[in-house]
């Protein structure tokens, strides 16, 4: 056994992690070797997008200035508007779900506490953990679109890719830490997982549909979608107001979970 649980909980995940790591590189590199196609066909995909109402532009984030036949256009439209930060998620919230309530459900949380450690450091090096391997994805990823740009001849501002990626992986860590507080909070991997996700669609609807339903829009700016994609950042670079209001909740929500954990009774 690791002699630390930040130390285990990443080596436990070494495999999965590989995939992917793995599994999103091979994915953005074969992205990249699309975009010459739609370089070349870009007037008839700009008539395609032109042809969508401003409600429906506004749900698939498609603001203006963006063209397929730019990489960062393409990049923001394909990547960067959904998929990258959902991967993230998806990653980021499983190990938060695991990190606490998953131990507790095996019986591993009471023997490891066992030990001279206390609740707070462990969740404190489960949470570093998470945030380590969401951002090992997220650098991978970075590089990879940076491979791939300039590879494709995608005319890349590397500052802006650099920016997208945080942003992306800063909104993952949202739902992670979202989760690992439910779970340290409740002691229900499931449960911790479900309202994590449950809450990641609904950021998302709020912010997607803002436009097209009225009462929507009022909460617009509650929703940790907002500050990840209103701001664009694979177009016009980093908005630091939006990235600090995403990494305060970061930081907020172990915290809040941590209350919990060490008041409650453990599931043994």
């Amino acid at each position: 056994m690791l002699r630390s649980v930040f130390g285990s909980a990443l080596w436990s995940r070494r495999r999965s992690l590989a995939w992917w790591i793995g599994g999103s590189f091979v994915y953005l590199i074969f992205l990249g070797s699309v975009f010459p196609t739609f370089r070349d066909n870009a007037a008839e995909f700009e008539q395609v997008l032109d042809s969508y109402p401003e409600a429906l532009r506004a749900m698939f984030n498609i603001v203006q200035g963006a063209s397929f036949g730019s990489g960062p256009g393409f990049l923001h439209m394909e990547l960067f508007s959904f998929m990258i930060p959902l991967v993230l998620i998806v990653f980021a919230a499983g190990f938060g779900a695991r990190a606490i309530a998953g131990e507790e459900e095996e019986g591993l949380l009471d023997l490891v506490l066992s030990a001279p450690i206390t609740r707070r450091r462990v969740l404190g090096q489960q949470f570093a953990a998470m945030t380590v391997g969401t951002s090992l994805i997220g650098v991978f990823m970075g590089l990879a679109i940076v491979l791939a740009g300039a590879a494709f001849d995608m005319g890349l501002n590397r500052a802006n890719v650099v920016a997208a990626m945080l942003s992306a992986v800063l909104v993952a860590l949202v739902f992670g830490a979202l989760a690992l507080a439910l779970g340290a909070a409740t002691g229900r991997r499931g449960l911790a997982l479900g309202v994590a996700g449950a809450a990641a669609v609904a950021a998302y609807l709020i912010f997607a549909l803002a436009e097209m339903v009225p009462w929507l829009g009022t909460m617009q700016k509650a929703s940790p979608w907002y500050y990840y994609a209103a701001s664009a950042p694979m177009l016009k670079g980093p908005e630091w107001a939006h990235l600090g209001v995403l990494a305060a909740i970061v930081v907020v929500l172990p915290l809040v979970g941590l209350v919990v954990l060490e008041r409650r009774d453990l599931a043994v």
